[in-house]
């Protein structure tokens, strides 16, 4: 009697769904040092799907223990602890694969975290370069503060 097959099941799809986000996020980074902004559009909701579906695994996940184990909180060690052999492996198998794709997702994210943060500071720092906040301190005949006039970054007249 295979006791675990569908907490196997569960953990298999959870696996193959970040790996296969790993992948988006991999052509994330592609995107970001291109500034195709139009792919970025696309893999962030292909992102979100796959967020989706995580969720819905999780719960998945947390009601096959509950029902499993209704008395007990119980982790996936001592689900190995209590699988048989072949069962073991399998769930040492499909843990392993998703603790390694989930670390290697945290890197990529990272990286494209630092490349937004890179860009956002550039735009910035040109949106500066391009307009000014702060205004020139006019002061009048008599010495008093002036607020100077509104002035465009542009020539009204050319």
């Amino acid at each position: 009697m295979m006791k675990f097959a569908e907490l196997i099941s569960i953990l298999q799809a959870h696996a193959k769904l970040h790996e296969s986000l790993y992948k988006l996020a991999e052509r994330k980074t592609e995107a970001l040092k291109k500034n195709d902004i139009d792919a970025l559009s696309t893999l962030m909701k292909d992102e979100q799907k796959h967020i989706f579906a995580i969720r819905q695994l999780e719960e998945q996940r947390i009601g096959w223990l509950k029902k499993t184990f209704p008395n007990e909180t119980v982790t996936i060690t001592r689900c190995l602890e209590l699988a048989d052999e072949t069962e073991r492996e399998q769930l040492r198998q499909w843990h392993g694969r998703l603790a390694e794709a989930i670390t290697r997702l945290r890197q990529v994210n990272e990286l494209n975290k630092q490349l937004l943060e890179q860009s956002l500071q550039f735009v910035t720092a040109m949106l500066d370069v391009m307009m000014p906040s702060a205004q020139p301190i006019a002061y009048n005949k008599a010495n008093e503060y002036e607020t100077p006039p509104n002035r465009s970054i542009f020539e009204s007249k050319a």
